[in-house]
């Protein structure tokens, strides 16, 4: 028998913004069940103080679904998939393991009948881990780098996009006849409203706390990882022509927009072009181009920033 220990090395920086002392901009909440559908209407202030009514509907089965991988999203949860993936492997490999937690990572006691098959197990181990690993993470719309996790963005905004339709289409009929920035900065004001929350704790969740969109409309709150999947979702269906790029800072994740700046208006430089910077965090209500005293830090600073495009597969 062999001894063999494995860390799953799982715990990351969360992606989380703190909350700043403005007060959320959304007056109004509900929803109501219609038929196999949930209807959300909310009325919210924009960035001039104009205040607006919305309302769209989102089919129950997938606000469940959405908040399914909410919930589930637990590292013991990791640990219990990629055990149940040694589990596996040993009986093909026709070796017995057990398996101890200990701390952020396993260990395991491997059986077998000849020296030969335990080394040969032994030396796959690292490789079931990381396969279970990242299988799960995919699921969750995260990804491993390393030993850290890291939110995909523009993989959980391709699996929103066709789900928030319904939101996109109810910000284009109130913003008929207006241009394209102004649409984008209704649905921009309308994310910002929904009151700001962390949602779940960093020591369970592995530091990244995020809800799916149809579950932070559920919950009617979210963080800035749930704030910026949800817009760029939206913006997807409501400014089609318009590149999107996800901009993680230490502690935050903001979005940008290929959409032309006017004067004072906060950009990021990336590929050669300028990108006019989103805040959906909230919970202040701001017009595009205008960023946290953070984010602003930071856009001299490109080496303490990572960058992920939206690109079409």
């Amino acid at each position: 028998m062999l001894w063999r220990a494995a860390r799953l090395a799982v715990l990351s920086l969360a992606l989380t913004a703190a909350a700043s002392a403005a007060h959320a901009q959304q007056s109004a909440f509900a929803q109501r069940p219609i038929g196999s559908d949930v209807q959300f209407s909310y009325t919210f202030k924009d960035a001039e103080g104009a205040a607006h009514n919305l309302a769209f509907q989102l089919p129950s089965i997938d606000i469940e679904a959405a908040m399914v991988l909410f919930r589930d999203y637990l590292i013991p949860l990791l640990y219990g998939h990629v055990e149940a993936a040694l589990a596996r492997e040993a009986k093909r490999a026709g070796v017995v393991l057990e398996a101890k937690r200990v701390g952020d990572g396993m260990s395991f006691l491997i059986h077998a009948d000849s020296a030969a098959k335990r080394d040969a197990f032994n030396a796959r181990m690292d490789d079931i881990i990381e396969s279970a690993r990242q299988e799960w993470l995919r699921k969750h719309a995260r990804r491993a780098v390393g030993p850290a996790i890291h939110m995909d963005y523009p993989e959980a905004t391709r699996r929103n996009t066709s789900g928030l339709r319904p939101v996109a289409k109810a910000l284009a009929a109130q913003t008929a006849g207006v241009d394209e920035r102004a649409r984008l900065a209704r649905a921009l004001n309308f994310i910002q409203s929904i009151p700001y929350d962390d949602l779940t704790s960093p020591a369970t969740t592995g530091g990244i706390e995020y809800a799916p969109p149809p579950a932070m409309f559920k919950l009617n709150r979210g963080d800035c990882d749930s704030k910026v999947v949800a817009l760029a979702a939206i913006l997807r269906t409501l400014t089609p022509d318009r590149r999107l790029l996800f901009v993680t800072l230490p502690q935050h994740v903001a979005l940008a927009v290929d959409l032309p700046p006017r004067e004072g208006d906060a950009v990021i430089a990336q590929g050669g072009r300028n990108w006019l910077l989103l805040e959906p965090t909230g919970p202040a209500v701001v017009a595009p181009g205008q960023v946290a005293p953070t984010t602003a830090w930071y856009i001299d600073r490109p080496n303490e920033i990572t960058f992920f495009e939206m690109k079409e597969r």
